[in-house]
This record gives structure tokens, sequence and C-alpha cells, in this order.
């Protein structure tokens, strides 16, 4: 069965360009980030290496790398924007497309399945124009923001915790859709079933294990899912039971689940510790940006709550941070707990720094603008840039840089646009111009020299001659709005200037008054926006 799945969110956050929050990101061998942990048997076949060698947690993956888990063996990788992806044992995966910009001015990221399964925690999508991928053997799931699993090797399944899910199995025109809580799996078909497990990550391991007995029809398959899930659901109140009652006579717990998703309301750390050391301390540290006071308040040897917020954005530098680690030490014990997180820079509160642009230089000659983009560490945008209220262009922006812009032919009104992650925006308009160098004659009707034989008036009549000199600019363009400057020159004195908005015309009449047995030198010379000046004569002898 091949189906095409797509997934929306309005539980998720509101936006994710997953890469673009790299900084100094290169295009071509981008890296998604460090991983969070690798557990037992996780290896990486690096692109252009014919072996596998061992990743281990703080490594990167790379663009058209694979990874691949043995038995009892999982690897977290930990995306820069907050998302995460988790694959599980005995699986293969191949990033073959890693938050690649496109030609639609979004960025594309596709994951291949090839084996066993994975458990994904991916932002919403805000720009339209990207896509995040996910790929087995027998579906495709494009996702704008969900969180779950997906995977099988015959059977497909996948899971929801949150936001919705459209299969269409190939050759139908009639959808199956899931939403959180909700899982789906099949052969030919697809069965729809409510489960309190759905999306949940240790799951997912043991529903990929149900379905791989291919000798179960669906019927009995779906039997032991829900059986499965009503088991799973009991082991987790179990064990929640058992952390009340493990509080240790001095150390603590953590009420607080990881990993922890991070958007509106900053971060909360919440738990119970009992100590009768007085010299007792627990401390929360937040990536290398933050430190808590001593969370201790009683050392009375009985159960206490602590509970810590602290605020996660780009003003105080905590929107990179991707571990909270609780630190215990007292009556001769040092314990501490880890806590991953998932920062969403989509979100106002994370990200409320907007970028910054300023048109730094253009050339005029060459038809180009340098475009200086700021504040963009760790953050993602899109430049849009617009041309008398038409688009020309649009890309991701990933870092500070500067961005060149190509102008059009002539005088135009120029609007960049940039948008981060948070739809913090920054908008800057200058009106500029594009006059590329090229030589232009300027024709002169009649020649560069006329002789005229005109009679000598009678004595009592004023020997006046009068001609109207012609002469055409011809410049590539054919637009006068391309001249900087006309000026008309009559034995030296200025009989006609013209610059700017005053020229309107690339033909000339100009009356000019001749003097009989003396000199009628005409100088013309045009000068171009571009700079370059072109010239020419006339001379009237008059006999």
């Amino acid at each position: 069965m091949m189906v095409r799945v797509s997934i929306s969110s309005k539980t998720f956050l509101r936006s994710m360009m997953i890469l673009a929050v790299m900084p100094a990101m290169v295009f071509s061998a981008p890296a998604i980030g460090k991983v969070r942990m690798a557990l037992g048997e996780v290896d990486r076949w690096k692109a252009k290496q014919n072996e596998w060698i061992q990743l281990k947690t703080g490594r990167n993956v790379y663009q058209s790398d694979k990874v691949r888990t043995g038995v009892a063996s999982e690897v977290v990788f930990g995306l820069p924007d907050g998302s995460s992806i988790m694959i599980g044992e005995n699986t293969i995966v191949e990033m073959e497309k890693l938050f690649e910009p496109n030609d639609e001015g979004g960025f594309e990221t596709k994951i291949d399945v090839e084996k066993g399964f994975l458990n994904f925690a991916v932002h919403k999508l805000k720009n339209k124009k990207s896509k995040f991928i996910f790929k087995t053997g027998t579906a495709t799931a494009s996702i704008r923001g969900t969180e779950g699993y997906i995977g099988g090797e015959g059977v497909f399944f996948a899971g929801l915790k949150t936001g919705k899910l459209e299969i269409t199995p190939a050759g139908s025109d009639k959808p199956v859709f899931i939403g959180a809580g909700e899982t789906t799996f099949g052969k030919d078909s697809l069965v729809v079933v409510k489960l309190a497990s759905s999306g949940e990550a240790r799951f997912a391991k043991r529903l990929s294990k149900i379905l791989a007995d291919k000798s179960k029809s669906v019927k009995e398959l779906q039997a032991e899912v829900q059986k499965a899930d009503s088991t799973f659901q009991q082991e987790l109140r179990e064990e929640a039971q058992k952390a009340a009652a493990a509080l240790p006579a001095d150390g603590f717990i953590l009420s607080t689940t990881s990993p922890v998703e991070i958007c509106e309301g900053g971060l909360s750390i919440d738990g119970s510790y009992r100590t009768s050391d007085e010299n007792a301390s627990l401390i929360l540290n937040v990536g290398k940006g933050f430190t808590s006071e001593n969370l201790i308040r009683a050392a009375d040897g009985k159960a206490h709550t602590f509970s810590e917020k602290i605020a996660i954005s780009d003003e105080n530098g905590l929107w990179t941070a991707d571990k909270a680690t609780l630190e215990f030490k007292g009556a001769g014990l040092t314990n501490s707990k880890t806590i991953d997180l998932q920062i969403n820079k989509s979100c106002s509160e994370v990200n409320t720094k907007a970028p910054t642009a300023t048109i730094s230089s253009y050339d005029s000659l060459h038809c180009v603008a340098n475009v200086s983009v700021g504040d963009m560490k760790n953050d993602a945008a899109v430049m849009s840039i617009e041309s008398d209220g038409s688009q020309i262009s649009e890309e991701a922006i990933t870092k500070n840089a500067q961005k060149r812009v190509k102008l059009q032919k002539g005088r135009h009104e120029y609007v960049v646009r940039i948008e981060d992650q948070a739809a913090n925006k920054v908008e800057l308009t200058k009106t500029m111009g594009c006059y590329p160098n090229k030589r232009f004659p300027i024709e002169v009707f009649g020649g560069p020299k006329e002789i005229l034989k005109v009679p000598p008036p009678p004595e009592d009549i004023e020997d006046r001659i009068t001609r109207t000199l012609q002469f055409r600019i011809r410049i590539p363009e054919n637009d006068p709005e391309y001249l900087n400057k006309v000026t008309v020159r009559f034995n030296g004195k200025i009989i006609l200037q013209e610059s700017l908005t005053q020229i309107h015309t690339l033909d000339y009449q100009i009356p000019v008054t001749l003097s009989r047995d003396a000199k009628n030198h005409i100088d013309i010379e045009v000068v171009h926006k571009s700079g370059y000046t072109a010239r020419a004569k006339k001379d009237y002898e008059v006999r």
C-alpha cells in the first residue's frame, strides 16, 4: 500500500524553520544539531565513506548520512529550534535532505525510514513553502507540526499525541483522518483506533513488535494493540506511584517530565525534596546561562515541594539551551537529573527581537544593492523584496549576512521585508536606479558643419540670420528617464541646460541666431545617469 500523508496542528506551536536557526550554517553539509543521547549500538554511515562509524552523544549528523540502531538501542537528535527525533531500536534512517533552501523560498527536509520506526516532535511550519517529510517503505508523511511516531515494515503505522494526520491510499480519493490520541495501522487498508498511548515514544516500540507478526489478521492485531495500550497505561500509573514513594531521606524527585516543550510562559521545573542536612543544596542550571538560588527552603527531614520558573528568550540568551540540570548535594551525597528542552523559537515570548536590515550600499552602474541583515544569530527568517509593489524575490535567511539584490533597469521603489519565525518584522523602503554604462551617440541633423549662403539684406534691414539646431540623443533605453544632464553651448555660452526631471525628450529643436562672417560654434554635451558622457559639435558658416 502506498499512501500520501499530510499533517497539521493547532495544538503545536506556531512556526518552524528547523535548521535555519543554526549559526553559520553551510548548506553543502548542514548539521542538524547535536546528538542528545545515544544508547547501545548506534552507528552513522557518513556520506562518501564506506564504513559504519559509532555515533556518540554530542556528535552532529549531516545530509545524506545514514543512522542505524541495534537491539535495545536508540538515539535522540535535538534540533536547534527545539524539535527532536528519536530513532528506535533496529532502525535504519537516511537523512535524505536536511533543511535545504528550496526554490520556493522555504526549506525542505526529507528523512527516509528504511527500516524500523522513529518518534518525532516537530514544531509547526509557519512558512507554507517549507516541507518536512518522513518516508517509509509504504507511506509518506508530510508534516506541518505535530508529535507522534511513524514506521513499520510491511505494516504501516502512525500515531499522534498532538495534531492531525490525513492519509490518502494510492488509487483512492477517500482519505483517512486521525487526530490527537489516535493510531492507524494496516496493510491494504487502514484501521483507526483510539489509544491513550498514541504518540507516546515508548509505546511505539511495543506497537512495532506487535505489528511485525505477519501471521495475524488485522482484527487480531487490533485486539493486541488495544490490550497493549491498557497495559502500558497501567504501567505508567504504577511508575508515578513508585516515584512518589521513592523520595529518599536526602535527595529529590522531579515532577516535570522530559522533554519539556517551551513557548509562552517560559520553563517551569517542579518536584519534591527531603533532607536533614542544613548545608544541603538543590541547584538548577539551564544551559550555560542560568543558575538558580538554592531551592531547598527547609532541612527538617520532611518532604517539601519546589518550583522554579525561568524566562526563556533571545534577550537572556537561554533560547539556545537544550538541557536543564538539577543537582542535589547534601548528607555526603551528590545526585543530578537532566531534562531535555524543546524550545520553540517561533513563540513571541521566546523570540522577542526583530531582525535588522539596512541598504548598506547600491551601485547604479552595475545595478546591484547590498542589504545588511542583522540580529539573526540562532534565528531564521524569510526576506522578500518588492519593486514598485511587485515581488521580485524571496529567500530564507539563516544568519547575519550581506545579501546582494539585483536591481531592475530604471528608477524604482524597492521594499525589503524580513520576517522571522515568531513573526517579528522589519521593513525598509528606498528608491534606487539601475543605469548600466553603455556608449551612445548624439545625431546632429545637417551634419557637423553647414555652410549657409544668405545674401546680405538691404541697408535699412537688420542682418539677422536664424536657424533651428536639431539633434537626437540615441540612448539604448530610448527613455529620457536615463539622462542626468543635457547642456548646449553657443560660442562657449550656455543656451540650454536641463537636468534630471527637467529632461522630457530625446529630440531637441533649438533656435539659434547666427552671425555673418563670424564664428558660429555649438557644443552639445549629454550625461547619462551611468556617468557616461556623449558629445557632439555643430558649426555654421554664413556666406
